[in-house]
């Protein structure tokens, strides 16, 4: 008795099993909308994570055992005098303080043939050779390296170690001669030992040498400079949050505000904040993704009910109640939802490294872990299994309330009518989006948040809608299906109206997919039209001449006198902090930006700058501009600092913190926009900045590109080392980086996209099963199994008709709704572009979609066998 007991509690989910089996098709269709969503969250959670971790791993483990980092407050690339080692190690708690100087170079064979590569963070890592100047005693105390073969570096001599990697690479060995550019000229450097690619050999993806640090500090005219101290603490503090973070205030006292006392992870922050943005637009295209495979999950389940309303009509009329029938069908989601989300999870982590590699590319560096955050995948599962329950609930509980006689009677067939307070609800729902999009000044903390959910309400209440217009748009659509299809265009047509609850449930499915692929392409779209304004109007010349090292200014004069150069302007970048005291709380942590010393003079003969909406006179605001100690500032700084034109943006300098006054605020995609230029005078006196590290070259009349270019490479390409690209060219790699950047995005869309045709052919299948005696009525009157399979195609056409309407409609206004997102969340000033050809290829991928999801329930419908059809109930 008592096993019989426990036998029938799981009766539900047995006959569920055997359910699952017996229409293992629908099954498999159903799990796949789940395992896709899953998967897109998890994958994406998976390649922030990992990108971010990567990151941050080449500093934590270049770090050692260090638990504090001493660098100058300027974050200028001057670093600090090197004698302070001893005021550090003197202080009670510390162990040991390693000294090390930072410093870019070349090996002098590869020159020649250097063209700088880049990402979204700036300089690709690896694009250039760095070189450590460490102290050969103290750093392998602090600092892991793994020494393969040879030895370590010892004393002053001019020697270094290098990794496995550079070696192999570079084809070197040890005893072989590191012949590097310096800024005198090349110096050899005798390879005395490789080390692996771990702890400080991360360093640069792998392409760093170690050095003595005198050699480096001669080498490249430091003095006693160095860039960072690395501090070692007693173990009970480094184990106390706490008492480390007493010291380092102690510390950061003692050395006064000269200097700046951080923790190791604080290296890296500004790429890891020039990522943030577009880390969550990928996060919030996951959730889009899941949202659609809701509506798949929905119809799947409500294909269950109705495939077996007899099936749950008999099985009442045996005994079972109502709240079994419950339990049999939320059985059948609770099997799915398990399945569907371990699958996603596999799935999951295989799209990250698809992610991953595409994201490298983006950043310009190697993302070498993969990582699966316990949150990120406790967040997909729990959303997997809760989107799966929430969307078989519905379908449940109408089949727990048909009454057996009901049941019995007929095949169940889904009423064709929709309550009036479905639509009603869906308007209110997309008041109270564009409420939230456009008139709710949310806090900055939770603003991208509910900016999130504004939108994702804003699609359901779309999706709720479908229904007040399903019959005008298939009156619209029908002379176009009967113009392809013939004849069987009407009827397939009109079998739209049949079921406007499912129909509209899969229109909803290809407007939401359709949507964001649109929106995605046309933000990008506003932003490759503004980029390149950007490097045609601000950047301006036709030809950048650059170097691995840092250039003389009198370079400059050297181009300017050679035939076919009809101007010359040059520039220098450098990391410059925001002081403490001009950083809002919303931009908090947020304290490096770029600035770009430029010569106010020679720049406008070369280019111009791009002014934001309501500076001014641009005249003005180079007359201001010019007499110092002002800066013009990007969109994204203004935003992000509150800042406009007028104000005074405080910045850390070798003198101590000086205020700038903002001449005007421009439009600047340099460094993702984390960038303020000023004059090149006030670089050189507040920040002791000096070399260029571009020159740009504007022609003589009658020259061309290639006649100048080669004058330039001819005469210096082999003396200074230098790479000279032209305007066209540079404008090449942004563009095609801006393309890779939003790759991702599409991969993400592309998948809503195919969940959607999972919708379809979902409806199809269940259309075709209700009017099984139907087609077989149809089928005994003549009709042919092609025109059979063109009355299926076209009602898939009406379905791909009315989804790219709907579609397109709303991927114009949720393109417009991105560009402002994008604009508010990083401070850019994007004018939304109507790109025809994206919502061309939109209806194209509608009418394709439909019609591809069509074939296999049209060929089902084709081989309806007549007989068994018309004995169909």
């Amino acid at each position: 008795m008592k096993v019989w007991g426990k036998l029938a509690s799981l009766t539900p989910l047995i006959l569920s099993l055997r359910n699952m089996l017996v229409r293992w098709q629908r099954t498999a269709l159903t799990c796949l909308g789940i395992v896709l969503g899953v998967a897109v969250i998890l994958a994406i959670s998976v390649t922030n994570d990992s990108t971010l971790k990567s990151l941050r791993q080449v500093f934590d483990e270049a770090s050692g055992k260090a638990s504090l980092l001493v660098q100058s407050s300027s974050a200028d690339g001057g670093g600090f005098d090197g004698s302070i080692v001893s005021r550090v190690t003197s202080q009670d708690g510390v162990i040991a303080a390693a000294p090390a100087a930072h410093v870019t170079t070349l090996l002098a064979r590869d020159a020649p043939n250097w063209q700088i590569a880049f990402g979204l963070g700036g300089r690709a890592s690896g694009n250039t050779l760095e070189l450590v100047g460490v102290d050969p005693d103290i750093d392998p105390k602090i600092r892991e390296y793994d020494i393969a073969t040879g030895r370590w570096i010892k004393g002053d001599k001019y020697e270094a170690v290098i990794t496995e990697k550079y070696a192999d690479e570079k084809q070197l060995k040890i005893g072989d001669d590191l012949v590097i550019l310096i800024p005198a000229g090349q110096e050899r450097l005798r390879i005395v030992g490789l080390i692996s690619k771990t702890g400080a050999g991360l360093l640069n993806d792998g392409i760093v040498a170690f050095a003595p640090l005198p050699v480096v500090q001669d080498l490249f005219g430091r003095g006693k400079n160095v860039d960072e101290l690395d501090v070692v603490v007693k173990p009970d503090i480094a184990n106390s949050p706490e008492e480390l973070a007493a010291l380092k205030a102690r510390l950061a006292t003692r050395l006064g505000n000269d200097h700046e006392v951080s923790y190791p992870a604080s290296r890296g922050q500004l790429v890891t904040q020039m990522l943030s943005t577009y880390q969550k637009g990928l996060s919030f295209f996951s959730v889009v993704a899941l949202f659609v495979g809701a509506f798949l999950i929905y119809n799947a389940f409500s294909m269950t009910v109705l495939e077996r309303t007899r099936e749950m009509g008999l099985l009442r009329a045996l005994g079972m109640t109502r709240r079994q029938i419950l339990e049999l069908v939320l059985s059948e989601a609770f099997v799915l939802s398990l399945v569907g989300a371990a699958l996603g999870v596999a799935f999951g982590v295989l799209l990250a490294r698809v992610l991953i590699v595409m994201l490298g590319g983006v950043v310009a560096t190697e993302i070498n872990q993969v990582t699966v955050p316990l949150d990120g995948l406790a967040q997909s599962l729990a959303v997997g299994v809760a989107v799966t329950f929430g969307s078989a609930l519905l379908p449940a509980m109408r089949a727990s309330r048909t009454s057996p006689l009901e049941a019995l009677r007929v095949q169940g067939k889904e009423t064709g009518r929709v309550r009036p307070i479905v639509w009603q609800g869906g308007v209110a729902l997309m008041v109270v989006a564009w409420a939230g999009i456009y008139k709710i000044p949310w806090p900055p903390a939770i603003a991208f948040t509910a900016g999130s959910q504004s939108i994702l309400l804003l699609l359901f209440g779309a999706t709720l809608t479908v229904p007040l217009v399903v019959d005008v748009t298939e009156r619209l659509a029908r002379p176009a299906a009967v113009t392809v299809f013939g004849n069987e265009g009407m009827l397939g047509s009109g079998n739209v109206r049949r079921s406007p609850g499912r129909t509209s449930l899969t229109v909803a499915s290809l407007m939401v997919g359709l949507s964001m692929v649109i929106a995605n392409s046309s933000l990008a779209a506003a932003f490759i039209h503004d980029i390149t304004a950007w490097v045609e109007t601000a950047l301006g010349g036709d030809l950048y001449v650059r170097a691995p090292l840092p250039m003389r200014e009198h370079f400059g004069a050297e181009l300017e006198a050679l035939p076919g150069v009809g101007g010359v302007t040059k520039i220098r970048y450098f990391a410059v902090k925001v002081a403490a005291s001009a950083i809002p709380p919303d931009a908090e942590g947020e304290d490096t930006i770029i600035f770009a010393g430029i010569d106010p003079d020679t720049y406008r003969e070369v280019g111009e700058f791009e002014f934001a909406t309501g500076q001014g006179d641009p005249d003005a605001n180079w007359a201001r501009f010019r007499q110092g100690d002002a800066l013009f500032i990007s969109t994204v700084v203004a935003d992000r600092y509150h800042l406009k034109q007028g104000d005074q943006l405080r910045l850390v300098t070798r003198r101590g913190e000086r205020d700038f006054y903002v001449a005007a605020v421009a439009v600047d995609f340099t460094g993702q926009g984390f960038i303020v230029t000023g004059r090149w005078a006030d670089m050189k006196r507040w920040f002791a900045v000096t070399g260029v590290d571009r020159f740009t070259i504007k022609l003589a009349p009658g020259y061309t590109t290639d006649q100048v270019t080669h004058a330039v490479e001819d005469k210096y390409k082999k003396s200074r080392s230098i790479s000279v690209e032209s305007t066209q060219e540079f404008k090449a790699k942004v563009l095609n980086l801006s393309r890779q950047s939003f790759a991702l995005f599409d991969v993400i869309g592309l998948i809503g996209i195919v969940v959607a045709a999972l919708g379809v052919i979902n409806t199809l299948m269940m259309n075709v099963l209700e009017r099984q005696r139907e087609i077989g009525g149809l089928r005994s009157l003549g009709l042919t199994r092609w025109q059979t399979t063109k009355m299926v195609l076209a009602e898939a056409a009406t379905l791909g008709a009315i989804g790219g309407v709907f579609g397109l409609g709303f991927g114009y206004v949720l393109s417009q709704i991105f560009v402002q997102a994008l604009n508010e969340l990083s401070g850019y000033d994007l004018k939304y572009i109507f790109a025809v050809n994206t919502f061309v290829t939109g209806a194209i991928i509608a009418f394709g979609v439909s019609q591809i999801a069509a074939l296999y329930p049209a060929w089902k419908a084709a081989g309806v066998n007549i007989v068994e059809a018309i004995k169909h109930e």
